[in-house]
């Protein structure tokens, strides 16, 4: 259950000085431009429905016919269903509904939902990995039913019920079984993090999140709201075509169609936990206003599939769609000769702000940015020439807070060398950026030293040899931290199920370690 459609209160985000984001254009086309072959540009809308109400056995029903509405216009949608609500439909041997229902995209919403602890919740006071594991933990036996009765490998795609969004539960996401063509994908609607209204990348998963003016939906059960919601979605993907493409984001929850109220609202708001024997069912609506609701939906639908340019896409869709170049051709000594120059462009203080780049159709989170130079900087460091490409296998950011950065930011080669081979292994091993790296017995933060590792690999492609020492950065920050929410009292507590005055600051704090791996998500095809 969300809250409300979008938070329409602007979140304040923290916006760390440094270097402006630049792009080189591949063929002077706009890296976000999705062509078809006949030119046009291309709006994907994703229609995804959050199948949650395990309570009220009129919601199979309505879950049946959503599907068979969709299967009747050749429109795949995306249903993320949670654990206990694929176990009822088992229970209930609504087989029919299972079948329905496959003939869709699967995704998962969680294990109970808004049975408490929630994720954010329980994951308020873990650190990053230990709540990762915790995440496993709670959530992965419910991803498991859903796979084992839809009969699917792997689940499409994860989203947080209501506002409870963590970063430990997108890391967690390949362990669970929740990769489509091996890929993670986050898909839900908030406020946590995103970027610029698009599909972006964050801590190795394609999140369709936060997606702003390009997130709509039809409210079911006003009449009046048919053709505004009409014209809205054409005013979206007419703006969207001005982009050269992109993504329209539209969400339901199956319920929504016969009931009054939310079933967990009846049940779990503000904290309160009845026990499984004293859980209610929802009041229903009368007939007649849920066959309105059907019907206005099906106006909704034909107008959608109406507007010139305009597909139905799945979660099952976004790897390929939005393929990381990166990783399939790997990174050229051009990129790398610009992306070190990119680095080591000074602000006006003589700190360096690390963030996301984009050459060409490539995107490269700073994440991406460390691993790179690593691996460059480490076979110079062995006496080798670089070989190039380069494949990064993905990093995860930090899981804790950098050290205070090193008065004296001069390093002799022997210490940069040997601290280089220390931390290729971490990577290699770890496959995480590490929260401090190793000068002797002085830790310095990771920033810092990728300013080195990018120094040190120039000098070697200018010159030909290795310098005879490096320059550490100095407080570097990461930029892209401006893209995560601050905690506020609405960001997890405007969520009618968690508790009055809920807050999760610790979770936030993670989330902006994270933001080394942010970066857009590029459309490959």
């Amino acid at each position: 259950m969300k809250s409300s459609l979008l938070i329409s209160a602007a979140l304040a985000f923290l916006l760390l000085p440094g270097i402006a984001v630049q792009t080189i254009a591949a063929d002077d086309a706009s890296p976000n431009a999705s062509l078809t072959k006949n030119g046009p540009p291309r709006i994907d809308v994703i229609l995804w429905f959050d199948t949650e109400d395990y309570l009220l056995p009129a919601d199979d029903d309505a879950c049946k016919r959503l599907a068979g509405i969709l299967t009747q216009r050749g429109i795949h949608g995306t249903f993320k269903v949670v654990g206990e609500k694929a176990r009822t439909l088992e229970r209930r041997g609504r087989q029919d509904v299972i079948d329905a229902l496959k003939k869709h995209t699967i995704g998962y919403h969680a294990n109970f939902h808004s049975v408490h602890p929630t994720p954010s919740e329980y994951l308020a006071d873990c650190g990053f990995l230990d709540g990762i594991n915790e995440f496993v933990r709670r959530e992965g036996g419910g991803a498991a039913d859903v796979r084992r009765i839809f009969g699917v490998p792997t689940l499409a795609c994860y989203g947080q019920p209501g506002s409870s969004w963590s970063p430990q539960g997108i890391a967690a996401l390949r362990q669970i079984g929740v990769a489509p063509a091996g890929q993670p994908c986050y898909i839900d609607e908030g406020s946590h993090v995103g970027l610029d209204e698009k599909p972006f990348w964050y801590e190795g998963a394609i999140n369709v999140y936060h997606m702003g003016h390009n997130v709509t939906r039809m409210e079911l059960h006003d009449p009046a709201a048919v053709e505004p919601a009409k014209a809205k979605v054409s005013e979206i993907a007419e703006h969207l075509r001005q982009e050269g493409g992109g993504l329209i984001s539209i969400f339901y929850h199956p319920c929504e169609w016969v009931h009054e109220q939310f079933w967990d609202g009846v049940n779990f708001a503000h904290g309160r936990n009845p026990p499984r024997e004293e859980w209610k069912a929802p009041p229903q609506l009368p007939a007649e206003e849920t066959e309105g609701a059907f019907h206005r939906f099906e106006q909704y639908l034909d107008h959608i599939r109406s507007v010139p340019g305009v597909r139905f896409i799945t979660a099952a869709d976004l790897p390929a769609i939005y393929a990381d170049v990166m990783h399939k051709d790997g990174v050229s000594r051009e990129e790398m000769d610009e992306l070190a120059k990119r680095i080591l462009n000074t602000g006006p203080s003589g700190q360096v702000a690390m963030d996301y780049q984009v050459i060409g159709r490539k995107s490269f989170s700073v994440a991406d940015q460390f691993e790179l130079f690593t691996l460059a900087t480490g076979q110079i460091v062995s006496g080798k020439a670089p070989v190039f490409p380069l494949f990064p296998g993905g990093l995860l950011g930090p899981d804790s807070a950098a050290p205070a950065s090193r008065t004296d930011t001069h390093l002799n080669w022997p210490a940069f060398r040997d601290a280089t081979l220390d931390v290729r292994d971490f990577i290699t091993k770890e496959r995480s950026v590490p929260a401090r790296v190793f000068i002797g017995a002085e830790p310095v933060p990771p920033g810092d030293f990728l300013v080195a590792l990018a120094s040190a690999y120039q000098e070697y492609q200018n010159a030909g040899k290795a310098p005879d020492g490096v320059s550490l950065g100095m407080a570097t920050g990461i930029a892209a931290e401006r893209y995560i929410a601050k905690d506020t009292p609405q960001l997890f507590g405007g969520w009618v199920i968690h508790p009055q005055g809920f807050r999760a600051p610790k979770i936030m704090e993670i989330a902006r370690l994270q933001a080394w791996t942010l970066k857009p998500a590029l459309r490959a095809e």
